[in-house]
């Protein structure tokens, strides 16, 4: 048996999130089924990240432990072929023994797109749109004071964990009009961290809420903000020594 690093993208609108549900469809359920036609049996898989019902994935990681008979490239086209379609392995590689795609990631980096304009009814799967002229200094004021190590408790859904201190590297709004997106990276995220992020930049862009008043927000002295709809967001890179 050896352990094997894959990287795969997928359409998060086909399904009900990366872990494996009963009866529902799931990335990993596509993945372990794909894996059993061509294997014979059901490796255990365990990804980098966790995605929720409707986001999208460009690269997640993952790793699994095998005895191929057969090339890793032969592999690659062997699954893609029996994933559907909305599923693809971008590579697979050996990895060592030790290797644990959750906890020895560097980094996670998710992209957050919107929309100025009202979009096509194709298009609600995979932007947020928000059909008003925003205020780009103050989200970018915004996206800049969210950086460093902060307790992002309450700028996400997560209640019960007891550690809630992240370290976000880097957070961005990209340039472009009348579409862009939120670049957000860091050592990890709380449950819902990332979209409710991505509501607070908007919040601020749409003059609703102002950037300074983060520090209020996660001491308690200001109401939450919601997390924006999981249809807009992508995570984008997992990164590794």
């Amino acid at each position: 048996m050896r352990r094997y690093k894959l990287s795969l993208s997928y359409d998060g609108s086909r399904f009900h999130g990366s872990q494996i549900q009963n009866d529902k469809p799931t990335v990993a359920g596509n993945l372990a089924a794909a894996l059993k036609k061509v294997l014979g049996v059901s490796p255990r898989v365990l990804f980098a990240s966790r995605t929720d019902r409707g986001v999208h994935a460009r690269e997640n990681v993952c790793s699994f432990e095998a005895s191929l008979k057969m090339p890793v490239s032969a592999l690659v086209g062997a699954l893609n072929s029996r994933l559907g379609g909305y599923v693809k392995i971008n590579r697979i590689s050996r990895a060592d023994d030790s290797f644990n795609p959750r906890h020895g990631c560097l980094s996670k980096t998710y992209r957050y797109y919107v929309s100025c304009k009202e979009n096509f009814p194709y298009m609600r799967d995979y932007v947020f749109s928000v059909p008003q002229r925003l205020d780009r200094k103050k989200m970018e004021k915004a996206a800049a004071l969210l950086t460093g190590k902060k307790d992002f408790r309450r700028l996400s859904s997560c209640s019960d964990r007891e550690n809630t201190i992240c370290h976000i590297l880097d957070c961005r709004v990209s340039k472009g009009s009348p579409d862009f997106f939120i670049e957000i990276e860091g050592s990890h995220f709380l449950y819902k961290m990332v979209r409710t992020a991505a509501s607070f930049i908007i919040a601020c862009g749409k003059g609703e809420i102002e950037p300074d008043d983060l520090g209020a927000i996660l001491e308690g002295c200001r109401k939450r903000v919601g997390p924006a709809p999981a249809e807009g967001l992508y995570l984008w890179r997992v990164k590794y020594l």
